[in-house]
């Protein structure tokens, strides 16, 4: 039992990462598919690759410890087995069951060969089963598929993981792909058993109304790290220092006029599909100025000129102490409002934060 949950263990410790580069390209296409990510069908994607992992961390751990496989074994050791139904010859001849005594047939799950059919057979079920519901393949799709990734275990097995090791340090068994691909097709068989209680995956995007649809705010700070970034890029290339004034002139110019014009998007906005929306189709200048206003001019600009007479005050020994202490206590009390507000909102369903009421403004998901 040790030597299974070692792969396993080993697949839930290096999942997060892997399942995070792996993930994002599906991710991005669900994204650009249907403008929006669904959490059902994340889940799923997550538990299909962590199904992935473990699977072939059990067919190739643990590794040996020398690349030199060749010299533990000994010589004329075979790495492979075609001779089909081997297992079955290895049952009977290894059992302890007596078959004309029912009683002793409990004994057949403590079998090694037993345990090591049902493992096979196991092994690359909940494939048939994710097959079948979430990638709607057929049975001989499936059987295909399950045989081929069967196959896959098998040659890495022969090979010593592809050249890795020396020589093959576990058997090629065509009995491993055979029970393999047999446990493929049980899983495509009793896929509904376990899947009756899931949402149909078809359905899945069905009745969901983008307009209404409250924007989460990584898709917001993406949207704004590449403005930002846009930003930063022009100013360097343009011949002018940056001060508060050209920072005042920028965002007048980029969140304001041309967002007008663009009628609600930005640049970042407009690559991740969302756009600011007023009371009416068309957003108006005034509400634009109101919540950037707000949001720039009032929230960043206290925070500039908070900071600004902070680093003015150092130089002035009489009030430096007494000041820059108000200060301080003004710029954390304020932060701390800022931050509380919002992350009151991370975990609502409001999504709204203040300067957005405040402009009657909010951003909307670009439909269609």
């Amino acid at each position: 039992m040790n030597s299974y949950m070692f792969p396993i263990k080993v697949a839930l410790i290096t999942f997060p990462v892997l399942a995070f580069i792996l993930t994002v390209p599906f991710l991005v296409h669900q994204y650009k598919k249907y403008r929006y990510i669904n959490k059902f069908r994340a889940f799923v994607l997550y538990s299909f690759l962590l199904f992935l992992m473990v699977s072939y961390y059990l067919v190739i751990l643990p590794l040996p410890n020398t690349h030199d496989v060749k010299s533990l074994q000994a010589i004329g050791t075979r790495h492979y087995n075609l001779r089909p139904f081997t297992f079955v010859h290895d049952f009977l001849k290894e059992t302890h069951v007596v078959f004309n005594s029912p009683s002793s047939y409990i004994r057949i799950l403590k079998e090694r060969t037993f345990l090591q059919v049902a493992f096979n057979a196991i092994l690359i079920a909940p494939l048939g089963i994710y097959l079948r519901y979430y990638f709607k393949r057929s049975l001989k799709q499936t059987v295909i598929i399950c045989f081929l990734y069967s196959l896959f275990f098998e040659l890495t097995q022969l090979t010593g993981v592809y050249g890795i090791y020396n020589a093959a340090y576990r058997l090629f068994d065509i009995d491993d792909l055979m029970l393999n691909t047999f446990g493929g097709f049980i899983g495509y068989i009793i896929a509904p058993v376990f899947t009756y209680f899931l949402p149909e995956v078809d359905k899945l995007d069905e009745n969901i109304k983008l307009e209404s649809m409250p924007v989460g705010y990584i898709r917001r700070f993406i949207a704004f790290q590449i403005d930002w970034f846009v930003i930063g890029i022009a100013v360097s290339i343009l011949p002018i220092n940056r001060n508060i004034i050209v920072e005042a002139v920028i965002v007048f110019l980029y969140f304001i006029v041309l967002v007008y014009f663009t009628n609600g998007k930005t640049f970042g906005s407009w690559l991740v599909k969302i756009k600011i929306q007023g009371e009416k189709r068309k957003i108006t200048f005034l509400e634009l100025v109101k919540r950037y206003g707000i949001l720039y001019y009032g929230v960043f600009g206290f925070n500039y000129i908070l900071s600004e007479t902070f680093n003015a005050n150092r130089y002035d020994s009489t009030y430096y102490v007494p000041v820059s202490i108000v200060l301080l206590i003004m710029l954390f009390v304020f932060n701390l409002v800022v931050f509380i507000h919002l992350l009151l909102h991370v975990f609502s369903k409001d999504k709204e934060l203040f300067y957005e009421k405040m402009s009657r403004t909010k951003v909307v998901i670009i439909p269609k």
